[in-house]
């Protein structure tokens, strides 16, 4: 009798999942390779098949927030796919770059077969930014104008979506964040008030929505915008909760300056089947806390 004797190859995990890891941590606005008080940290893994990994994460507190994923594939130097995964954006964009005569890359990133972004970096993973950069809407019509200078934002002017221009010199990385003056407490009663008054019951909502807003120099709120919404009802209602939200805020600051700061407040809706009293913030999160 002739016996088939099948042998099967193990690789080693070392040979299959061998990668070179490298963490990058940027200070406030963007300040590259700085550690100490460290804003930003990247850690990219680069792996077989030219498939590299870079976990995006923020400084909250005492620990580190997750904002965003990149899974790059390398078609080849000039064509990059990346797929996208975070709050403020998901997706897959194609990233092309053009080598220009002063050592420096302009790329294009491209999603659904429109242009998201133009711009020029120093270097191909991650970017680091140098010069202009122009964000667009989904539309084609221009978000932003950007001056960067080794990574750190100078200066940008803004559009609404339809085109009417919006607060210039927005940032997004300070060294101080905006403050409620009244207090954080009067903040979570009004945001309570408002859904109540609005007669949904917080206790059927679930899920996570974003809001975003700008937090002027003079200490007023501009630009109140949905992220990542729940439904268009709730929506409404957290936007009409900041858009009456009475007090000013303390700005923030850049470089010991009052700047300009597009501020991010999510708000968790978290174990539906209870009655809700408060909201308890956590670093940047705000959570609905059960009896």
């Amino acid at each position: 009798m002739r016996i088939l004797i099948i042998i099967l190859l193990s690789f080693s995990p070392f040979f299959v999942f061998s990668q070179k890891d490298t963490v990058i941590f940027f200070g406030v606005n963007g300040k590259v390779n700085y550690v100490e008080k460290a804003d930003i940290r990247k850690e990219i893994s680069s792996g077989l098949f030219k498939k590299t990994k870079i976990i995006t994460s923020k400084a909250n507190e005492d620990n580190w927030q997750f904002l965003f994923t990149e899974k790059i594939k390398i078609v080849n130097d000039s064509t990059f796919k990346i797929k996208i995964r975070g709050d403020a954006f998901s997706g897959r964009v194609k990233r092309q770059f053009e080598m220009q005569e002063n050592g420096i890359y302009k790329f294009t990133d491209w999603f659904d077969e429109r242009i998201k972004r133009v711009g020029f970096s120093k270097t191909k993973i991650p970017l680091i930014l140098e010069g202009e950069v122009t964000d667009f809407y989904s539309s084609g019509r221009i978000k932003s104008v950007s001056q960067y200078k080794n990574n750190e934002l100078i200066t940008n002017k803004n559009w609404l979506p339809n085109g009417k221009p919006d607060v210039d010199n927005i940032f997004y990385s300070v060294s101080s964040r905006p403050l409620f003056e009244p207090g954080i407490g009067d903040l979570h009663k009004h945001i309570l008030k408002t859904f109540s008054d609005s007669g949904v019951d917080v206790a059927d909502i679930a899920g996570k929505l974003v809001i975003g807003f700008v937090v002027r120099t003079d200490g007023t709120i501009d630009g109140i915008r949905i992220i990542k919404g729940i439904t268009g009802n709730v929506n409404a209602i957290a936007s009409l909760a900041f858009q009456t939200l009475p007090g000013i805020w303390e700005p923030a600051k850049l470089n010991n300056r009052d700047v300009n700061y597009f501020q991010l407040f999510p708000i968790n809706f978290i174990t539906p089947e209870y009655n809700f009293d408060y909201l308890q913030m956590k670093g940047s999160m705000l959570y609905w806390v059960i009896n």
